[in-house]
């Protein structure tokens, strides 16, 4: 791994971190953040290897103590409570992301755009899976109330999370690409 890695790695990991305090809480203790924005651009830009990376270490990191989930917080008990179940999905999500999305340099850009689409859209329902499944697991709810809990209040943020991403994602990778700091 080059250093140039290394730094992009990291600068993901610094995304992700500022996006998660960029948060409102709800009453459900399930915040809207934009970590997931992160968790997006990680695996579209950094691609499946690196994107898995930036978002192991983000976990890592958080894991140890170090505040950078959503509001400051910190700790394993984090990825152990109701909403952990998020958390330990972005390795996962950043790395399907990647997946689908690496192999589309040489494609137009309307193809790039329905392949990022699908794959944050492919994203976004692990993220949601893992996060719903551990919240009712955790949790004295139903299903059904887990849910509406988890799942409900969020997809129209998510789906103008991935709106605002896509575009973003094809034009810093290309940069990236013809600045010679990416080669997926």
């Amino acid at each position: 791994m080059k250093t140039r890695d290394i730094t992009l790695i990291s600068l993901f990991v610094a995304l992700t971190a500022v996006c998660a305090q960029i948060s409102i809480p709800l009453p459900s203790g399930v915040p809207i953040t934009l970590q997931i924005l992160a968790v997006f651009l990680s695996g579209a830009i950094l691609g499946s290897k690196y994107g898995f990376l930036s978002q192991i270490v983000y976990l890592l990191l958080g894991t140890v103590g170090i505040p950078l989930f959503s509001l400051g917080t910190g700790g394993l008990q984090i990825l152990l409570g109701l909403t952990g179940g998020y958390i330990w999905s972005f390795p996962i999500a950043s790395f399907i992301i990647g997946l689908i999305t690496e192999k589309t340099s040489h494609n137009s850009n309307k193809q790039k755009i329905f392949q990022y689409g699908i794959s944050f859209f492919i994203g976004l329902v692990i993220i949601y899976l893992f996060g719903s499944v551990q919240f009712y697991i955790l949790s004295n709810m139903t299903y059904i109330d887990t849910i509406k809990v988890t799942i409900l209040p969020f997809i129209i943020p998510d789906l103008i999370k991935i709106a605002i991403s896509v575009p973003l994602a094809i034009k810093i990778k290309n940069s990236l690409l013809k600045s010679n700091l990416l080669y997926i």
